[in-house]
């Protein structure tokens, strides 16, 4: 088979044969150029009427493989079809797609300039999942519009493609065609370099005023983009997308803004903006207060504030905050208390802001899960004291994780860390210099303790005559620079 140009040939015996065919893999023929041999278009049709059966067709490492024949998207029974490391492939017939088809995924098809339009229009398609990766030739998805029936795209390492739908396509299309698709629900373009905005944003023609050029589909549900670095629009508003639950948006560093009417997204449950640099404020009108239960910002030098009104967000559960992030208002607005994890991750305005405004942690009555990472250099006692009152300041009763990491001159935990009687982990990281525990020992309740580039503690926790080593015979689990310190514990922390 490796020496092949093509399959089928002439011979009747072989086509009978893949009559009943329901799979057909056909793989490492390095120089098959053509399934059918051009010149006996009969066998074509033959082929085409034969294996009706078939429902999945998967072609890999066929490198000399130039195009497809036409009747390969005839088979009415097809469902799924897998192309991996054609190289030479160029185009796909230009026909519509079998009516049964479901799933398409074309991987490592470098030559690949295009995708038929006639995939994008049919009328009677059932495609739903489409998935194109590391396709480097292709420039654009289609010319005016998604098929209608897709309900998934993933897109990655298309290092040309610019944008899903091109400007050009929108001047040839009829007033009554849409450029999106109307079921799309979950959307995720990765690593695509030169994409510059996801749907085409140019002006309208005057015949076509109901077409919502620029926004998302109203159907879609989970919006991912990570690592486009020319990305520059998400969308232009976000007005009529009453579906979508989740965004997340990472390593566009080319993004400045975000698509207004973000409010009036009531469904969202879920927005993580992260090492979006150049990305300097959010719309106005704030954020969706109905459903949002996870906010995560970080790395985002440039974001002057997050929006105001975020102590109103009483459905929010999860925030985490990170470098370059301010708060607006502080001493007026705050956090929302209703958190059920909270992590402040490298920005010491914010950290700052909690304990001298007296805010406190213990006003957050429903936290669970609390971590503070490389907050202050100059934190010699966690939590510090309440300058005010002289003591430390108080932590949640309900919290059941603790996360301190990166404080290179935090030398003790304080006592209040004992009075944390729902405490089940605790994790030390990156404190070079902690060197003690409470005087009233670790909380009784733990679990679990992970302690990790603590090298002062750590000697002090050994089990040949470590001073805390008694501390911590209690605890189930206990784990040093990921290594368990109990002999009867195989496991490794992982």
């Amino acid at each position: 088979m490796k020496e092949q140009s093509f399959i089928w040939k002439s011979h009747n015996e072989l086509l009978q044969d893949i009559c009943s065919l329901r799979r057909l893999t056909i793989r490492g023929c390095p120089k098959l150029q053509s399934l059918v041999a051009e010149e006996e278009k009969d066998q074509q049709q033959q082929l085409c009427e034969l294996s009706c059966r078939l429902e999945y067709l998967a072609l890999s490492g066929c490198e000399g493989l130039v195009k497809l024949p036409q009747s390969s998207f005839s088979l009415s029974s097809l469902r799924d079809i897998e192309i991996y490391n054609c190289s030479s492939l160029v185009s796909f017939p230009e026909v519509a797609l079998p009516s049964m088809l479901k799933k398409i995924e074309i991987k490592k098809c470098d030559a690949l300039k295009s995708l038929p339009e006639a995939w994008m229009c049919g009328t009677n398609s059932s495609l739903e999942m489409l998935t194109i990766w590391h396709c480097h030739s292709l420039t654009y998805i289609a010319e005016v519009q998604l098929p209608l029936s897709l309900k998934r795209l993933d897109i990655q390492r298309c290092n040309k493609i610019r944008t899903l739908t091109v400007e050009e396509g929108i001047q040839r299309s009829s007033s009554s065609r849409r450029y999106t698709s109307s079921l799309l629900e979950k959307l995720e373009i990765e690593r695509c370099r030169s994409l510059t905005c996801i749907f085409s944003k140019n002006e309208l023609p005057a015949t076509l005023e109901s077409l919502e050029v620029g926004n998302l589909p109203p159907s879609l549900k989970s919006l991912s983009v990570w690592l486009c670095s020319k990305l520059e629009s998400i969308a232009e508003r976000l007005d009529n997308n009453t579906s979508l639950e989740t965004i997340s948006i990472l390593g566009c560093r080319n993004l400045k803004f975000l698509p207004s009417g973000l409010h009036n997204l009531r469904q969202l449950q879920e927005i993580q903006i992260c090492s979006c640099r150049n990305l300097v404020s959010f719309p106005e009108g704030g954020l969706p207060g109905a459903k949002l239960r996870t906010l995560d910002i970080y790395d985002c030098e440039r974001l002057e504030a997050l929006t105001k009104g975020l102590h109103n967000l009483t459905s929010l559960q999860e925030l985490t905050i990170g470098r370059g992030v301010e708060l607006p208002s502080l001493e007026e607005d705050g956090l929302p208390t209703n958190l059920h994890s909270l992590t402040i991750d490298g920005n010491m305005e914010i950290w700052k802001s909690v304990i001298e405004w007296g805010r406190g942690f213990h006003r957050f009555s429903s936290l669970r899960h609390l971590a503070i990472k490389g907050c202050d250099d100059d934190m010699v006692s966690f939590p510090p004291e309440d300058i005010r009152l002289g003591t430390a300041l108080p932590l949640p009763a309900s919290l059941t994780s603790l996360t301190i990491s990166r404080f290179p001159n935090l030398e003790r935990l304080s006592s209040s860390i004992v009075d944390l009687q729902n405490l089940t982990e605790l994790n030390l990281v990156d404190c070079p210099k902690l060197k003690y525990f409470p005087e009233k020992g670790l909380p009784s309740s733990l679990l679990r303790l992970y302690i990790d580039e603590c090298p002062l503690i750590e000697e002090k926790c050994r089990k040949d005559g470590g001073q805390y080593w008694d501390l911590l015979t209690h605890i189930p689990r206990v784990a040093i620079d990921y290594k368990s310190v109990f002999d009867d514990d195989p496991t490794e922390d992982d």
